[in-house]
């Protein structure tokens, strides 16, 4: 561990301790975790699949749905923040462990390929909104929601995998 890494470790050593020594602090932590993430994946799952099953619906109807999906991205960015925040918690109370791990690493790797991923969806989102009804609009929104059901699954397994290593 850095000289860097080892310095910050010392100063957040209170929150670690308290962290460590209260089980109900702990629980809330990671009760906040996964319950942002429940809502933010459900959400965000919930709309991947209404976006993959468009192909089965007419012009109109698939732009309804794609008007509809605008109104999901503020319970998953609310939700991703309460991640975030849960989640730098749980990084603070164990910076010694988490920062040399190759599986933490992959997960925040996932979890920014998941926000870039997003960021994706929603330009291909105003683009079919914004009249845009091209082969290559609708294949890139299907594609984003693609991508997205499975970063979210493998985001949530390297989050599994860390927490059982």
């Amino acid at each position: 561990m850095t000289s860097l890494a080892k310095s910050a470790a010392e100063a957040l050593q209170p929150w670690a301790d308290l962290y460590g020594d209260s089980s109900l602090v702990k629980a809330l932590v990671v009760f906040l975790h996964l319950g942002a993430l429940m809502v933010a994946g459900g959400f965000a799952l919930a709309a991947d699949r209404a976006t993959l099953g468009m192909g089965r619906l007419d012009a109109a109807q698939r732009l309804e749905v794609v008007q509809e999906l605008g109104e999901t991205h503020r319970p998953v960015l609310a939700g991703l923040a309460i991640v975030v925040l849960s989640g730098l918690a749980m990084l603070a109370a164990d910076l010694e462990t988490l920062l040399p791990s190759v599986v933490f690493w992959a997960k925040m790797g996932g979890f920014v390929l998941l926000l870039l991923n997003g960021l994706t969806l929603q330009r291909a989102e105003r683009r079919v909104r914004g009249g845009d009804s091209g082969r290559r609009a609708w294949r890139s929104l299907h594609g984003a929601a693609l991508r997205s059901a499975v970063l979210w699954f493998a985001v949530l397994f390297m989050g599994t995998l860390l927490a059982s290593s």
